[in-house]
């Protein structure tokens, strides 16, 4: 917006209008208003979760304690039961806690996460492979820390053909996620 020939700075207003403007933006506004009947009772567990955490891992460790207090025949048929003895009842509790106050703030980058293509199986052994180049290009660095060098060196090292192909993949990628900047 100008006024008397300067630009202004779009009001609060404005700027969720424009945002309103954004397909995507809608679109996810309607999924949320469609849901919201699930959202009001997912929110409403979740806060009683985190109000009630405490309680709840009090008796969870009272619970194993119990559990734990116990000889005999009966808890020995359990399988297992003897690494419950070894269990920091108190840290666990106290883990429990912190973990669910963190899950409800990172509620909404997990939804992000888990509704993006980064949980399509594809994607998830596209990681797995990226992850085992990873190990492997660390342990062929250390056991050849002379590499290339320089431009020379690098070009010689983009004629092997597989390189090449990580190469391309590569700008694949760049190409791909260019678009998505759009």
């Amino acid at each position: 917006m100008t006024a008397n020939g300067q630009a202004l700075k779009p009001s609060p207003a404005d700027q969720i209008r424009a945002k309103l403007d954004d397909p995507r933006v809608a679109e996810s506004l309607n999924d949320l208003l469609e849901h919201a009947d699930l959202l009001a009772v997912l929110v409403s567990g979740l806060d009683g979760l985190v109000r009630r955490s405490d309680t709840i891992g009090d008796n969870l460790t009272s619970a194993i304690g119990e559990f734990k207090g116990r000889g005999g025949g009966t808890t020995q048929s359990i399988p297992g039961i003897d690494s419950l003895k070894s269990v920091d009842l108190a840290g666990l509790a106290a883990s429990f806690a912190t973990l669910s106050d963190k899950v409800v703030g990172a509620t909404p980058a997990l939804n992000t996460l888990l509704e993006s293509r980064l949980t399509d199986p594809q994607a998830v052994e596209v990681l797995a492979q990226l992850g085992d180049a990873l190990v492997e290009a660390k342990t062929a660095a250390a056991s050849h820390p002379n590499g290339p060098k320089g431009l020379f060196g690098i070009l010689k090292a983009a004629k092997d053909p597989d390189v090449a192909r990580g190469v391309g993949f590569l700008l694949q990628v760049a190409k791909a996620f260019g678009r998505q900047l759009r």
